[in-house]
């Protein structure tokens, strides 16, 4: 069975050799190029982060459809709910083939607002949205809990794991293979360095979560991934 192999791409990945970036991506027979939703950038307070609809938009303008693009993932309670709807859900949403992945986000990295927004609601809206079948949008939520489980049922959408326990993953596995037609992917992020792969039926995405780094380590870290 074929892997789906993605990428969530680093803080700093704009700063230096972009296009090149780019274009070596394009090489590969990468699925999806993800970008994360922080304020800081988790590797250090001292080095750069792009903003999310930025960078999708820069993404977005050179890669011509060629390679999907995803969020993974966007933090529903960072904002007030008008302005995430307004400047992000709506935005994401006009992106073809977008793979949008939501959270309720956590303090692993960095402090931030809690607006406590449904997420129920949200899935619910975004789902049933005209956009969402017009652009043929996948969502996917990040998280383990029972509520979040019993979500990717409820509304047949797909379900991310960042690195975590194979027990784990195995939870969302055995509930995610019981759905039929579903709405996004089964995925796990996982170090690009240091992978560590679970062993499942099911043909999973694996997202390979890049450091900041100079083009050359850059090109040997895609290689390495897609030899």
């Amino acid at each position: 069975m074929k892997k789906i192999n993605s990428v969530l791409l680093p803080g700093e990945f704009f700063k230096t050799d972009f296009l090149e970036k780019i274009e070596k991506l394009k090489s590969t027979e990468v699925d999806t190029l993800y970008l994360f939703d922080h304020g800081k950038n988790p590797a250090g307070n001292d080095l750069e982060v792009y903003e999310l609809i930025d960078g999708i938009y820069k993404l977005y303008e050179v890669i011509n459809d060629q390679i999907s693009l995803g969020v993974c993932v966007l933090n529903i309670n960072a904002r007030p709910l008008q302005e995430l709807y307004n400047e992000y859900i709506y935005k994401l949403l006009e992106i073809k083939n977008l793979k949008l992945g939501i959270g309720t986000g956590d303090d692993k990295f960095e402090k931030r607002p809690n607006f406590s927004n449904e997420i129920e609601k949200i899935i619910n809206e975004v789902v049933d949205s005209n956009l969402f079948r017009k652009n043929n949008i996948s969502l996917f939520i990040g998280g383990h809990s029972e509520k979040k489980l019993n979500l990717i049922k409820k509304y047949s959408i797909g379900i991310n794991q960042w690195m975590g326990t194979k027990k784990s993953f195995e939870e969302k596995e055995s509930i995610f293979a019981q759905i039929d037609n579903p709405k996004g992917n089964l995925s796990l992020c996982l170090k690009a360095d240091n992978p560590i792969f679970f062993d499942s039926e099911l043909n999973y995405e694996y997202i390979y979560i890049l450091k900041d780094s100079n083009r050359e380590i850059f090109f040997e870290t895609i290689d390495n991934i897609f030899r």
